[in-house]
């Protein structure tokens, strides 16, 4: 599976892009890995390492321009890494040369061991980094470097831009300030939390006022506050107030929180690399990828034909009458000799030749080579293949993904609609019963709390919001939570989830105080007055009888719990909230109702659907 892309353009340094770019990789190649850059041969497949294949692919243009491809192959236990790096720089001097990264993972293992499946991320390569620091690397207009960017208020022009252009393919974080934040410390956290989002996202940090001259261009619903790290996506509509809600905000309180850091270092990168992901590549990067793909295929048909014309016949030849001597005089070399003459009739009797001659043996060690030359091609073939086959799953999974999300939205979206027509209608009537009592000023003015109506954007801000539930408990992973907020940009999931926990919090309190006796289930069905509400078929009683019958799938839900609920510290916990539908993610809440002995519930898990029949 496609894990890691970067793709920059340059215009400074666009007739050294590629000697650049080749150094890095070169340096790469040898050290840290240890292998053969030497190896490497124009429009060949060559081994440069142990169980390591790569192809140079090198084309210049009829129009001047030029392209080179380095795709290196490396077969581990876990399956394939593929590494592969184009450059191409244009003849024409008003066009910008560019750069494009893509490393290839193996695809996650759905039996492994552990709390549940995730997909396999690769890391920013090694040999990006030195690239970006000594090329002058762009994305559209966002600038791509190792360290955030500092802007003063003069420079602000810079960061508006970037936001708002068009052409720009990945993320941009911008980290606010009022000049009350101290501007090195500041930048330095910055930096540690966006540390690996290195050539897939570009980060700059505000003076205040640079922060309050950008939020004054932006307005309200796209501002960055100061103390905050705002997540820019793609296609900022900076005069729409919807839009805001696709740009995330990191609180100035997660941000200062030491304990977070690691896991808010890896949701950004989570969301960085999707970002990069879900982009198409610009044509201009898609038309050569076409040209050097076909030049790659060309290049392998033409290997199998070369073999097979260079395939040698077994004929018997008198053009060498000299026979090969299989004995020595000499007594010093009696064993060896002996050794030499038993192989040399073993090789007589494998090949059916009585008379071995000098000529015999040429054409045997020909065939040889030639053999060793058609395996390598013919792994070469498969490895192809298989890179084609994983692009039309890749793409037949995501026609398929996308499809369900689609149909469920659309179930989503109905029930919505009749729910919030039916409050309309309720609340329509209520008010005029009001007003027909006299209380129309009541009626009419009457507005819910803001502690009502909030919700958390992010499974990391639902986290840090639990404490104020008294009833309900988290004991799972939070980064199974956070985990989501990556598939999850307007963060619906998260406030759906909020939702599940209040109806939780609101049952354990009518048992607590007699209001109710029955479980969570019942609960939902006759929901009392006051209370949060959840649609039951979004809830589940308990696991189906496929997963409580299959070891695999049971014990990823026996999740933990207090030694004074069980004694293990862990239960099984089949009832569960269904968050959202979307393809395999499909989060879920996983509960164990204990409120006869204690009051409370125990949530063990917050994350993407955990295995089962269908999702294996």
């Amino acid at each position: 599976m496609l894990g890691f892309r970067s793709v920059f353009t340059t215009h400074h340094n666009r007739n050294h892009l590629q000697p650049l770019v080749r150094e890095q990789l070169d340096h790469w190649i040898a050290n840290p890995k240890g292998w053969d850059p030497s190896a490497l041969r124009e429009n060949r497949w060559a081994t440069i390492g142990d169980n390591v294949r790569a192809l140079l692919l090198q084309h210049e243009g009829r129009d001047g321009s030029a392209s080179t491809r380095v795709r290196i192959v490396e077969t581990k236990p876990d399956g394939q890494w593929v590494t592969q790096l184009t450059v191409h720089s244009p003849h024409a001097r008003e066009r910008a040369a560019w750069a494009w990264v893509d490393i290839e993972s193996p695809d996650p293992d759905p039996d492994g061991e552990g709390p549940r499946t995730r997909p396999r991320r690769a890391g920013t390569p090694r040999f990006l980094a030195p690239m970006l620091d000594i090329i002058d690397a762009w994305d559209g207009a966002a600038r791509l470097t190792t360290r955030p960017i500092v802007i003063r208020g003069s420079e602000v022009d810079e960061v508006y831009g970037a936001l708002v252009d068009t052409e720009r393919r990945g993320v941009v974080f911008v980290a606010g300030n009022d000049d009350s934040l101290p501007s090195v410390p500041w930048t330095d956290r910055i930096a540690n939390l966006t540390r690996f989002t290195i050539g897939m996202a570009s980060c700059y940090v505000l003076d205040g006022e640079a922060t309050q001259s950008l939020n004054d261009r932006l307005g309200h619903a796209h501002a960055v506050l100061p103390g905050r790290l705002r997540t820019y996506r793609s296609q900022v509509e900076a005069d729409s107030v919807v839009d805001g809600l696709r740009h995330r905000v990191l609180s100035a309180e997660r941000i200062a929180d030491d304990n977070e850091q690691p896991r808010l270092a890896r949701v950004l990168a989570s969301n960085a690399q999707l970002q990069a992901l879900e982009q198409p590549l610009p044509a201009s990067v898609a038309r050569v990828h076409r040209m050097l793909e076909r030049i790659a295929d060309d290049m392998l048909v033409h290997r199998l034909g070369e073999v097979d014309s260079k395939r040698p016949s077994l004929v018997p030849s008198q053009s060498r009458p000299a026979a090969v001597e299989t004995r020595e005089s000499d007594s010093r070399q009696g064993d060896v000799s002996a050794q030499q003459g038993m192989l040399l009739d073993y090789l007589k009797i494998k090949i059916g030749i009585d008379d071995l001659t000098v000529d015999k043996v040429d054409e045997i060690v020909r065939l040889v080579e030639v053999g060793r030359s058609s395996q390598e091609a013919q792994e070469d073939i498969a490895s192809r293949l298989a890179q084609l086959q994983a692009e039309l799953d890749e793409t037949q999974k995501a026609y398929h993904d996308v499809k369900w999300q689609l149909d469920d939205e659309q179930i989503e979206n109905r029930d919505a609609v009749d729910r919030l027509t039916r409050y309309a209608e309720t609340e329509r009537t209520l008010r005029h019963r009001l007003a027909s009592m006299g209380q129309a000023e009541a009626a009419w003015t009457a507005q819910p709390s803001e502690a009502d109506v909030s919700r958390p954007d992010s499974f990391g801000e639902l986290l840090r919001w639990l404490p104020r539930l008294q009833r309900v408990v988290f004991t799972g992973d939070p980064d199974c939570a956070e985990e989501l907020d990556s598939n999850d940009p307007l963060g619906a999931w998260a406030s759906k989830a909020w939702d599940a926990l209040l109806v939780l919090q609101d049952y354990a309190a009518a048992k607590a105080d007699g209001r109710w006796d029955r479980d969570v289930h019942g609960f939902l069905e006759n929901t009392p007055d006051g209370c949060h509400e959840w649609p039951t078929r979004r809830h589940a009683r308990d696991e189906s009888e496929e997963v409580r019958n299959n070891p695999a799938f049971w014990r990823k839900r026996v999740l933990p719990v207090p030694v004074s609920v069980a004694e293990a510290g862990r239960t099984f916990m089949g009832a569960h909230f269904k968050i959202a539908q979307f393809a395999m993610i499909s989060p879920r809440m996983h509960y164990y109702d204990d409120t006869a002995p204690s009051g409370r519930i125990y949530v063990g898990y917050i994350g993407r659907h955990l295995p089962n029949g269908q999702t294996n």
